[in-house]
């Protein structure tokens, strides 16, 4: 049976392993992950000892600090563009192509599905579609597993939709291989696209802009 400390431990750990993470994955800066410790030390523990709790944020904001200054000497000596550069590329590409195409949606299918669709309604000209990936996604990926993205037409009809979401992804999957990332898919909007297993290697972000 599991202690309060072994649980404890277990949560600590946890926070250790996800700011790890958070600073390899390179959608926020050092500043924004530093902004929001004593967030995810609360969400992680519930409530605390005030002093317990400045200890452990203390604890943590060093750590952040460390693997920040680990990820940069690390991105120091990437002189080829990496897979995770490509993939932007091939993101911005599709964004321009008229496709809201976007990165680390919310942490779930469904938070994706809002992101992207609130996305969808601001822009001047309708978008065609959209793909993305979630939290869910991003943490596999760091941690080695490939890449599934999701996908979707903006189509009315019923009768067209499938078809016409078929070609988002097909249209995704060609623009990936145009910027050297391989793609797998078996053609059924019921599947999602998966990128092959890839080193991550994206590049942090100086500032807070997404």
């Amino acid at each position: 049976m599991a202690t309060d400390n072994d649980q404890a431990a277990e949560s600590r750990a946890h926070l250790f392993a996800r700011l790890e993470d958070v600073v390899r994955g390179g959608f926020e800066s050092r500043q924004d992950i530093l902004d929001r410790v004593e967030e995810d030390v609360e969400d992680e523990f519930g409530e605390l000892d005030a002093d317990d709790l400045a200890d452990l944020v203390a604890e943590l904001e060093a750590h952040v600090r460390r693997l920040w200054d680990d990820q940069r000497a690390r991105e120091a000596s990437w002189r080829e563009p990496t897979t995770n550069d490509a993939i932007d590329q091939a993101f911005a590409e599709l964004n321009a192509r008229g496709i809201v195409a976007l990165q680390n949606a919310g942490y779930t299918m469904s938070d994706g599905w809002c992101e992207v669709n609130e996305i969808a309604t601001e822009r001047r000209t309708p978008p065609r579609g959209a793909v993305f990936y979630h939290g869910q996604d991003f943490e596999r990926a760091v941690g080695g597993g490939g890449l599934l993205l999701a996908f979707g037409a903006y189509e009315d009809d019923d009768a067209k939709r499938d078809a016409a979401s078929a070609a988002i992804a097909r249209e995704a999957c060609e623009t990936l291989a145009r910027h050297g990332v391989a793609t797998k898919w078996n053609g059924s909007v019921t599947s999602r696209v998966s990128i092959l297993p890839f080193e991550w290697r994206k590049r942090c972000r100086p500032h807070t802009a997404r």
